[in-house]
């Protein structure tokens, strides 16, 4: 039997899905790679409609609201990889490496929609291209996304070439932008669901 919740137990239960996102990304940040799928898994269900379960902003009649969106436009004429939501960065003794930008200054608005099914963060090396809701659902299902990453190589600080993943950085970046999205979101007052005592 599936259960529903009222209002306040649904804004109740989102506040408590942000939180967790926010505490796994500052374990994240500490280094802490093995987060990075417990991210994704708490980012799902505030988004994903499936036959069996209603997004939690779809329960709250949330879809008015606008999200953040960090990344940059993809040029159809580039010839190299398009990783919209990172930056390169250069830690000494390490190299370069792909960052998560956590740029609060880069956000723009976008819709929902755009923001987690059409908009391209990602075209590999196959001009595949990966919104951020292929990206999530992969990694919180544990499905390996099929990127190819062969045009992806930075170098170390010894100069050695290797090819980097940039779906952590990514998923980060992802939920960067969804906690400033809500930060201050008043939940209640948006949401446009009636509340049936």
């Amino acid at each position: 039997m599936k259960t529903i919740l009222n209002k306040p137990e649904l804004v109740s239960l989102l506040q408590q899905q942000l939180k967790d996102i926010e505490i796994l990304c500052g374990e994240y940040d500490q280094e802490n790679e093995a987060v990075i799928q417990s991210i994704a898994e708490k980012i799902v269900p505030i988004f994903h409609n499936t036959d069996h379960s209603k997004a939690l902003l779809s329960q709250l009649k949330l879809s008015q609201l606008n999200m953040y969106c960090s990344s940059e436009m993809y040029n159809p004429k580039s010839l190299t990889n398009f990783i919209g939501l990172l930056k390169l960065k250069h830690k000494a003794g390490k190299g370069w490496s792909y960052a998560a930008k956590l740029d609060p200054s880069e956000l723009k608005s976008v819709s929902q929609e755009n923001w987690w099914n059409n908009k391209k963060v990602i075209i590999d090396s196959d001009g595949i291209a990966f919104t951020r809701a292929k990206i999530i659902k992969s990694v919180a299902s544990s499905n390996p996304l099929l990127l190819n990453t062969s045009g992806w190589t930075v170098k170390d600080a010894e100069g050695n070439k290797s090819t980097i993943n940039p779906i952590p950085e990514t998923v980060r970046q992802v939920a960067f932008e969804l906690l400033e999205s809500f930060r201050d979101v008043d939940l209640n007052k948006e949401s446009k669901l009636h509340y049936k005592i």
